[in-house]
């Protein structure tokens, strides 16, 4: 299974995810597609162990835990920017790992299955690291952030206001997030990192979260 999702991961990034088939990854591990078939249903489910993987990436980065001297607003913007700033770097597979319907409904397990696999990256992780990957509902992610901003600052805010409040910071993401899926008259990464957290700011100050 190492060797498939590794050979995936490589044409992912050199020939992107919408170009990958099953023939392509047998020959990048060397292996034949019947192989491949016994340790994967499908292209569609080795696709998705693959970018669990690219993930760690934007994992090994993020501040976990709140960092000294800020409150939870300004660090809820800079989780958002730091993930904003991997995704947008690599938008298919982002896109794939948190809103295809592989994705969406299977994630917890192939979290489950992929430490099995690699081990030893667990070994390395935090339990906020681990906490965050058994999460797979990405609404369910930012509203968890979204009440710890608002539980530090004890804001008035309701029920169904929060509710508003994830649904529209989440359709601003993935509204940049289409934008550089596309293959033309895209901003670049930073350009797109910067307007989407500006966008969510606006959104805070707009329930006075500012």
């Amino acid at each position: 299974m190492s060797y498939f999702i590794n050979a995936t991961i490589e044409l992912m990034e050199k020939e992107g995810i919408e170009n990958l088939t099953i023939r392509k990854v047998a020959e990048q591990a060397k292996y034949n597609s019947a192989t491949l078939y016994h340790y994967f249903s499908n292209l569609d489910e080795l696709e998705l162990f693959a970018s669990v993987k690219c993930l760690d990436e934007y994992m090994q980065e993020t501040l976990i835990h709140k960092a000294e001297g800020k409150d939870f607003q300004e660090w809820y913007l800079g989780q958002w920017r730091c993930f904003c700033r991997h995704s947008f770097q690599r938008p298919r597979i982002y896109n794939f790992l948190f809103f295809s319907p592989e994705g969406t409904q299977n994630l917890n397990e192939v979290f489950r299955r992929y430490y099995e696999i690699y081990p030893n990256e667990k070994e390395e992780k935090t339990e906020d690291y681990e906490g965050f990957l058994k999460e797979g509902d990405f609404f369910k992610r930012n509203e968890d952030l979204l009440r710890d901003v608002i539980r530090e600052r004890n804001y008035e805010i309701s029920e169904q206001e929060i509710k508003e409040l994830n649904e529209m910071s989440v359709l601003i993401y993935r509204g940049m997030l289409a934008i550089m899926r596309s293959d033309r008259d895209k901003p670049t990464v930073d350009e797109a990192v910067d307007k989407t957290v500006r966008y969510l700011a606006k959104t805070l100050d707009a329930y006075h979260l500012g």
